[in-house]
């Protein structure tokens, strides 16, 4: 006999929760209920649900919290969720579809809409689950279990914002519509911009056994319209990524063709770019300035954010995040460690001056192509 099918319903109005509850034990569930936030993430750990149902309006922790909660504990952080609204408010929809939920239920909703999405997600789970366990033993598993969450939570968004489109889009207005895109658009960079790093660490750990590959990495130069690609690619990530398009100053002096692919050129500065804007905030400056001195040039991103502990470049290395239990923080820990592999096979240097609480300066010296 299998086991019933657990849920969790998180819900602070007593009518609607046990409502919710006797009709899903009728349908052959096993459903514990919570009042609060709170109580519904303590239950979650203990529980152990297949599917949570959580009210976003909720004294004590609000159901955004409740989610947060749930994609940082290992042991749920893939459980499916669905959230229960009074109204289908756009930057609800934008908000929870950024932070990895699945789905929408509108109140009030009928008995026979709230166990068609119970299902569609319980089967929409099994087959990724199933998937996942396909591929999952081709993968080192400590790196994996460590940063799965990095690729599981662009993806839910992406997924569980399509899946709104498709089957609630004619609803929503345009403005929604166009709010959902966003966060979709949002998510696939942040997974293409992960993939892509694990791609290129790769690449540079087969030119550690094998010398002879670091031509790739050396043969190249940028052209001379690398300074307004660059500063368009800057200022979209400031925007689209971080909404934080006054926040950004880009500025380019003395421009020249630089010894060096105009790939990795974009790939040194977007990293360390994305790492002054993730670790400042809203209102808070970066300026990234680039000028000739002597026969190299000059590269620097300034920001005024929390800063890292960093003692010397030599502490940075593969899948290692500065401070990450002070804050929290996206992505693999693999960046600056690609950004220094990149600078030194292109002969250049590069610089960290940072404190913590105050902010970070990173300079770049790349040689210029006429110095070869």
């Amino acid at each position: 006999m299998q086991p019933k099918v657990k849920i969790l319903v998180i819900e602070d109005e007593q009518y609607i929760r046990e409502n919710m509850q006797e009709l899903l034990e009728a349908r052959g569930f096993n459903v514990r209920a919570a009042t609060n936030g709170k109580q519904g993430v303590l239950e979650a750990v203990d529980f152990r649900p297949n599917l949570i149902l959580c009210d976003i309006m909720m004294p004590k922790m609000d159901g955004f919290k409740v989610l947060e909660q749930i994609r940082k504990t290992s042991s749920i952080q893939n459980t499916p969720f669905i959230f229960l609204t009074a109204k289908i408010d756009k930057q609800d929809i934008r908000q929870g579809m950024e932070m990895g939920a699945d789905d929408y239920l509108t109140k009030p909703f009928t008995a026979k809409e709230l166990t068609a999405a119970i299902e569609a997600r319980l089967k929409r789970h099994e087959k990724l689950s199933t998937q996942y366990s396909k591929v999952k033993h081709e993968l080192d598993t400590s790196v994996f279990s460590t940063y799965y969450h990095e690729f599981n939570t662009p993806l839910h968004g992406i997924v569980s914002g399509l899946n709104l489109l498709i089957n609630a889009g004619k609803s929503f207005s345009e403005k929604q519509v166009q709010d959902l895109l966003l966060s979709i658009l949002k998510s696939s960079i942040r997974l293409n911009h992960s993939l892509s790093n694990l791609m290129l660490y790769e690449e540079i750990k087969r030119a550690e056994v094998h010398p002879e590959l670091t031509t790739m990495f050396t043969n190249g130069q940028s052209g001379i319209m690398w300074p307004q690609k660059i500063r368009d690619e800057l200022i979209t990530i400031a925007r689209e990524i971080y909404n934080r398009p006054n926040d950004i100053s880009v500025d380019f002096l003395d421009t020249t063709d630089l010894g060096i692919s105009f790939e990795y050129l974009l790939r040194i500065l977007i990293e360390i770019t994305d790492n002054a804007l993730k670790f400042s905030k809203a209102g808070q400056k970066v300026t990234v300035t680039g000028r000739k001195e002597g026969e190299n040039y000059i590269f620097e991103v300034i920001d005024n954010g929390t800063g890292f502990g960093l003692k010397s470049i030599d502490e940075i290395g593969p899948f290692k995040q500065f401070n990450r239990k002070r804050f929290e923080q996206q992505g693999l820990g693999i960046g600056l460690y690609l950004v220094k592999q990149l600078i030194g096979y292109n002969r250049g240097d590069l610089t960290i001056d940072t404190v913590e609480l105050q902010g970070t300066k990173v300079t770049v010296a790349l040689p210029l192509l006429e110095s070869f």
